[in-house]
């Protein structure tokens, strides 16, 4: 399915729990999703769920949301940046090393925290970040529109977006 004439694009690499939730909520509320996951079972179960409009990596995607084990996020990132035009992002649950491996204007680290009991693309839902803090991480190679950008989508998927530098992310978390 291709995307109608002036609806927003995005991509997710992930499409698992987070990643579904984050393309549930993106559809409803009207933009054309296109997903990716090295389990192709897992990505065809988001496309029957409704999670993504389509198969693949969209180029000219606005954004691209990393869902991914943090252990090959970077890996994925790198790839979402050289395969994409639109500004990166990540839902990995530690930052500084993300951030300091990642020295691209384009990418915005990000930690949306939020979740379920439940696992894999069946959990998912379009409000799973409604009232749940979604953290972004710049750094000094930020791009200030980019991280409007994302914050914007954020706080579109209902979150509160809260701005952390990266060590400070990790050392919150760690103590949670």
């Amino acid at each position: 399915m291709s995307a109608s004439p002036g609806s927003r694009r995005a991509s997710i690499i992930g499409t698992g729990l987070i990643g579904g939730s984050i393309g549930l909520g993106l559809r409803a509320s009207g933009w054309h999703v296109t997903g990716h996951d090295t389990d192709r079972q897992v990505a065809d179960e988001a496309l029957a769920l409704g999670a993504i409009d389509a198969l693949g990596l969209d180029p000219h995607a606005e954004i691209t949301f990393v869902a991914v084990p943090v252990r090959v996020a970077a890996e994925a990132v790198r790839h979402a940046l050289a395969e994409t035009t639109g500004v990166v992002t990540d839902v990995g649950s530690v930052k500084a090393p993300l951030m300091a491996e990642i020295d691209d204007p384009r990418f915005v680290g990000g930690h949306p925290m939020a979740g379920s009991e439940q696992l894999g693309v069946e959990g998912s839902t379009a409000d799973m970040f409604r009232g749940a803090v979604w953290v972004l991480t710049p750094v000094e190679a930020t791009d200030p529109q980019h991280f409007a950008t994302v914050g914007a989508i954020a706080r579109g998927l209902g979150a509160d977006v809260v701005s952390l530098p990266p060590e400070r992310h990790d050392a919150l978390v760690a103590v949670v």
